[in-house]
């Protein structure tokens, strides 16, 4: 015990030491349009911004000092390995992250300042699942004390509160400005302390106080030990709070000078801004689903064309595209004898596909062991064939899972057995077959044209031998295909074809218990867009493409139902779909299960939807996406000119049949009488892993989707 203390306090130093020279800095030269730039110092400046100098476009100008967010940093990343994303950027606003590329000469130097770069981001980003309101306020304090002296005066304070998209009469500002300061020095400016009292004066909230009253015991807005237990555990639906937890967690949020052993408001608003005011059941954001089954009963985070970072006909392919998500590897013949990764029929660039295999071998399983899925669509002429086995063998090694020889007889192995294992999908050579005889390549994930020629190909036996889930043809009869395709086979579905299914009757979901299954979106999806992923998972199928470079409604829904157990990229199936039944059958769908209540109380720091834009006209949408009886979506009233507190106060209710299988995702908008309504936050979560209570939702924001600093929605939710 004392010496793994003791590493870990060596650890903290080191990460200290890291921290130091960030603030300090170091030379790096910028790697701007394939060309390095004269070495200037780059450093992290109060522990928020990463600062370097830019070359302006004209040689005759200064340089001028940019600044880079540190909550706007998605990950650090040393090597070779960072493609330059710049340009692919300015053509395609849906593009999700960009990169900054810098070298120096010191490796040892680079690593530290990166090592400690990576931790200030990381520990911004756990600043954010943790909101500290107080914290986040003199943030935006000391922003707008330009003049460094401690202290806003009236006018600094009203062009404050507008920034943070809060309108309020001057009148009214006025009079808790005054207030504020008369608790001070009374020199007509507010320090800091002065201002966390007038803001809390200013922001009152009446809708914390109905929730307090509730469960006081002297309806009063006060709880005492007792009322913190009986609110958690009943409300809230908390097991294991007694009432001397119930203490400690009063001292944890009651932060006022003299301990009183009673909660006010301020500390219940903490207290529902923390893990016991969370949507999210607790544990379900661990991986607390069972990983013990065979694959085929599991949905798996999927991405479709994981390298194009625009356009799907012309955009630019990229090593970066395949560490977010990797999924698809569409293989080519390359010009030096090593096959490259591209897209068909496509103006695309390519990229290596051994530089491709390194990356994906070094951030694979960064975050968590359950297997990664590589489709493979081989378009590689026989001799790269066997380069390319080579080059997946040299890299990959013994990760990659290979197939067994009874592995067509016998179910998938589950996602525990397969921890820190590549799976390679796609065509093998048939038992029969020869190297002379030639493989029609069905099912391309690109065009759906079924007048053109299908490609053919031959297969390496040697690359045909690490394949671990063959592709198969689905054909129309499924009951056929279910006796007859190996356990392992693996058939792709357009989406067209998974409507088709749908439609047609209730077989596939029997198929895809058993089977490993794929959808891809139509190849008139050149725009990049996403197909809608329910009808895809009503049926079973595992495995739904995502056009991950693209935000939208679904892929928020995919991002939601991904959300839980852990994050890991694996979801379990409902026991129905596991049994090979469709939850769209009468005896299923008939009948009302459960009724979800969902009160939208009120609105927190809702950003504007740009710097331009006047303060926000707010409404909520709040909606279950599920089989075709569950789905169904209700609007808020909007409220005009407040983005900052908005008070909705509506309810509303959703009769479910079949809970399992439904998602429930709230939407904040910004009315707009003339054009679109601009999106504002969302937030997806299965309604299976929704907590009952209150909760203060944390709202993804903007086209990265990113969990905001501090915007959120005040709920209620029940069942019944």
């Amino acid at each position: 015990m004392r010496k793994c203390s003791l590493m870990e306090e060596n650890a903290d130093d080191k990460f200290e030491e890291c921290v130091e020279l960030c603030k300090k800095g170091v030379q790096m030269c910028r790697i701007k349009r394939g060309r390095l730039t004269s070495p200037r110092k780059v450093y992290v400046e109060d522990k928020k911004w990463l600062c370097y100098h830019s070359a302006a476009l004209w040689k005759f100008l200064p340089m001028r000092l940019k600044y880079v967010n540190l909550d706007d940093i998605q990950e650090v990343r040393k090597g070779f390995s960072s493609d330059n994303l710049r340009s692919a950027a300015k053509n395609h606003r849906h593009l999700l992250h960009k990169s900054i590329d810098f070298a120096a000469e010191n490796s040892s130097l680079i690593e530290d300042f990166a090592k400690g770069l990576q931790h200030l981001v990381t520990q911004k980003n756990l600043q954010r699942l943790h909101f500290d309101e107080d914290c986040w306020l003199l943030d935006h304090f000391q922003r707008a004390d330009v003049d460094k002296t401690g202290k806003l005066n009236f006018d600094e304070i009203m062009n404050l509160l507008k920034k943070m998209n809060l309108q309020i009469s001057e009148e009214y500002a006025r009079a808790v400005y005054t207030k504020s300061d008369s608790f001070g020095k009374k020199d007509g400016q507010l320090d800091q302390e002065e201002f966390l009292n007038f803001f809390a004066h200013l922001t009152q909230r009446p809708d914390l106080n109905h929730a307090m009253k509730m469960f006081s015991s002297n309806n009063e807005p006060v709880l005492s030990a007792n009322d913190v237990k009986t609110f958690l555990t009943t409300e809230q639906q908390f097991e294991d709070v007694d009432e001397k937890k119930a203490a400690l967690i009063i001292e944890t949020f009651e932060t006022g000078k003299q301990s009183t052993k009673l909660l006010g408001p301020v500390g219940f608003r903490r207290l529902l801004l923390s893990r016991w005011g969370n949507i999210m059941k607790p544990g379900h954001e661990g991986v607390f689903q069972d990983m013990n089954h065979t694959l085929s009963h599991y949905y798996v985070c999927t991405s479709h064309n994981t390298y194009l970072t625009g356009l799907q006909m012309k955009g630019e392919a990229t090593v970066e595209g395949y560490i977010g998500a990797l999924k698809k590897v569409d293989v080519f013949d390359g010009e030096e004898g090593e096959p490259c990764i591209t897209h068909k029929r496509t103006f695309i660039k390519t990229i290596s596909l051994r530089d491709t295999l390194k990356e994906i071998d070094a951030y694979a399983f960064k975050t968590n062991p359950y297997p990664v899925i590589l489709t493979i669509e081989n378009h590689v002429s026989l001799c790269q064939q066997k380069a390319m086995a080579r080059i997946f063998k040299e890299i990959l090694g013994h990760k990659i899972y290979v197939r067994p020889e009874n592995g067509a007889s016998q179910p998938l192995p589950s996602p525990n057995d397969l921890k820190n294992k590549f799976l390679l999908r796609g065509k093998i050579l048939k038992a029969k077959q020869s190297l002379d005889k030639e493989l029609k390549v069905e099912n391309n994930e690109l065009v759906e044209n079924k007048s053109e020629k299908k490609e053919i190909i031959k297969i390496d036996p040697e690359f045909s031998y690490l394949i671990a889930l063959p592709s198969v043809h689905l054909s129309h009869n499924i009951f056929q295909d279910i006796e007859e395709h190996p356990m392992d086979g693996s058939p792709s579905l357009s989406e067209g074809k998974v409507v088709s299914h749908l439609e047609s009757g209730y077989l596939l979901s029997a198929y895809t218990s058993k089977r490993f299954v794929k959808s891809f979106p139509k190849g008139l999806r050149q725009d990049s867009s996403n197909m809608d992923p329910i009808p895809s998972w009503i049926c079973g199928v595992q495995s739904v493409a995502m056009n991950i470079q693209t935000t939208g409604e679904y892929l928020d829904l995919a991002n939601g139902l991904f959300r839980i157990n852990g994050n890991c990229g694996y979801v379990l199936k409902p026991q129905t779909l596991i049994e090979g039944l469709d939850p769209r059958m009468p005896e299923i769908s008939s009948t009302i299960t459960m009724k979800l209540l969902v009160g939208v109380i009120s609105g927190q720091y809702l950003p504007k939807t740009s710097q331009i834009n006047d303060i926000i006209d707010p409404y909520v949408t709040v909606a279950i996406y599920g089989i075709p009886a569950d789905t169904r979506k209700f609007k808020t009233k909007t409220i005009r000119n407040n983005g900052f507190n908005p008070q909705f106060n509506e309810t509303f209710i959703f009769p479910l049949h079949f809970p399992d299988f439904a998602l429930l995702r709230i939407c904040v908008k910004d009315f707009d009488s003339t054009s679109a309504n601009d999106f504002i936050g969302e937030y997806t979560i299965p309604v299976r892993s929704v907590r009952a209570g209150y909760s203060h939702v944390r709202l993804n924001t903007g086209h990265p989707r990113k969990m905001d600093e501090c915007a959120s929605l005040f709920i209620r939710i029940a069942f019944e």
